[in-house]
Parts: C-alpha cells; structure tokens; sequence
C-alpha cells in the first residue's frame, strides 16, 4: 500500500506567501514532479526551512525537559 508524503504545513505555506505559487506546484517541486531551475529552488528551500523547524522544536523540547519543575 502506498502511502501519501506529509509535508509541513506551515513551511508550505510561508512558501506560498513568500513566492506566490500554488501549493500544489511547491508540493510537486517538492516531490520532484517538476523539473525546472524555480522547482529545484523550491524543493532546497522546503528541505531546509522544515529541518530548521524541526530543530528548533528539539531545542524547545530539549529546553523543557531540562528545566526543574516547581511542583
């Protein structure tokens, strides 16, 4: 059975915001649907906004979980 790729929402939609493109034309650039200089553009950007999401969400975790609680 194949399943569907997730993707971020929320990095594909500060992409729309920031280049005006459908989503549906990031999501195919993303998955390689699409062969041109602005998909392969898209496709680096969308890796590398959503791993510094990732990131960013570890640290928070990291951060909570080091800090004692007051109970």
């Amino acid at each position: 059975m194949k399943t569907k790729p997730s993707y971020n929402q929320d990095v594909l939609k500060i992409m729309k915001n920031r280049h005006g493109y459908s989503l549906d034309f990031i999501r195919k650039s993303i998955r390689g649907d699409r062969a041109s200089l602005t998909s392969d553009m898209l496709r680096a950007e969308y890796h590398k906004l959503n791993n510094q999401s990732k990131k960013a969400i570890e640290n928070m975790l990291m951060n909570y979980q080091s800090k004692p609680s007051n109970t």
